[in-house]
């Protein structure tokens, strides 16, 4: 979303278009204009803006095309927004977490084409390990086998088994020259990753109460 602020560039006031929060803090404050001027022997425009945010209070650069057209072209520096993900997750995979968000770094800069390989290889992390937690005493094979063999041998769970088989066909699309699943894109892998992990929560979790509760003796 964009609001509209008025800068001056070289005594000259126009209409530019700037993020309605502050792409740092990521609150709603006010967008305060510190200055403007023109960039690449006049062909755009750079403006300097700051966040009125106490506890931010940072600068940021927008830029511009022509300036009579006052459309937001891109932003930096952005701090991005991180998924959150269940803390079994996290124990299971934090290697999936660390790659996970750098692959989302890379998407909110807009730079898709190296985030489809990232959430790839994120999920390739997450779904070895999972398969190493079920079965420990196999960790080495796991470690060598191809993701879609894991998902077959290892993975037990149909739910995950579906959601994860999805994950690797379009994590694939995202590394290879053509693509297979043309009418989905990297934000449907991003969901199906977050199935799998949700998935794989719920299995970790209810394995884990009944072996801290087991049935009694004579139920």
């Amino acid at each position: 979303m964009h609001i509209k602020r008025s800068i001056s560039v070289r005594n000259h006031s126009y209409q530019v278009e700037v993020p309605d929060a502050c792409p740092i803090c990521h609150r709603h404050s006010e967008i305060q204009v510190v200055g403007a001027d023109v960039i690449d022997d006049g062909k755009a425009v750079q403006a300097i803006f700051r966040c009125a945010y106490t506890g931010c209070r940072q600068h940021f650069f927008c830029y511009y095309g022509p300036i009579t057209s006052g459309v937001l072209v891109s932003v930096r520096p952005v701090k991005p927004v991180l998924s959150a993900f269940p803390a079994a997750v996290s124990t299971i995979s934090p290697t999936f977490l660390s790659v996970f968000a750098e692959a989302e770094e890379a998407a909110q800069l807009g730079l898709n084409q190296i985030a489809g390989p990232g959430y790839r290889k994120a999920f390739e992390y997450l779904i070895k390990d999972y398969a190493k937690s079920i079965s420990p005493e196999r960790a080495s094979e796991i470690e060598a086998k191809f993701a879609g063999a894991v998902v077959n041998d290892f993975v037990a769970d149909p739910r995950i088994q579906a959601v994860a088989k999805r994950s690797l066909w379009l994590g694939n699309d995202e590394t290879h020259y053509l693509r297979k699943w043309s009418d989905h894109d990297v934000s449907d892998l991003v969901t199906l990753i977050k199935l799998a992990a949700n998935w794989i929560e719920i299995d970790h979790l209810s394995k884990s109460y009944v072996e801290s509760m087991p049935e009694p003796k004579g139920a």
